[in-house]
């Protein structure tokens, strides 16, 4: 949808979208260790201890979550010089960020949450989750935000946000 917009829309969201892909991985790597202190614990039938290690996991990812979106608030007039030469795109992409900050806390929290789902041998919920999280509500509401609501650019990415949590 958002290269319906133009180029300048969808060059600005393909930066956010990198950006958003490298804190992904921060968050996945602490994701892997929480699916595997579940496995363990979730193994031995130790239930205080696996809500331990998802809460721990949570708080993690939001002290996490914490730096890496402070260090981009701190970087963000230059951010868009890093990918582009265009001015139009670095502007967008400021507007951009508090829709990313958003999205990052959902999707801490969801990878801190779908890991300890696997530690647990429960993925099956997970597929409906994330299909009702994508499809029913992420497409229909970048659309109606980006759209109807003229937000554009940063209804799409709101969007995001809400299929996240």
């Amino acid at each position: 949808m958002v290269g319906w917009l133009g180029t300048i829309a969808l060059a600005s969201h393909q930066v956010m979208t990198t950006i958003s892909q490298f804190t992904f991985m921060v968050y996945y790597g602490l994701g892997a260790a929480v699916a595997v202190r579940t496995s363990y614990f979730h193994g031995q039938r130790d239930v205080q201890n696996v809500r331990h290690t998802v809460t721990a996991g949570l708080h993690l990812m939001v002290m996490l979550e914490v730096v890496l979106g402070g260090t981009i608030f701190l970087l963000r007039n230059h951010i868009g010089a890093w990918f582009t030469d265009s001015t139009e795109v670095s502007s967008t992409v400021l507007t951009l960020l508090l829709p990313f900050f958003i999205y990052q806390f959902g999707d801490a929290m969801q990878i801190c949450y779908a890991n300890a789902l696997r530690g647990t041998s429960q993925v099956m919920s997970m597929m409906w989750i994330a299909f009702v999280s994508y499809i029913v509500v992420n497409i229909p509401a970048g659309f109606f935000l980006g759209f109807p609501c003229h937000l554009k650019t940063t209804g799409i990415f709101l969007a995001i946000s809400l299929g996240l949590f």
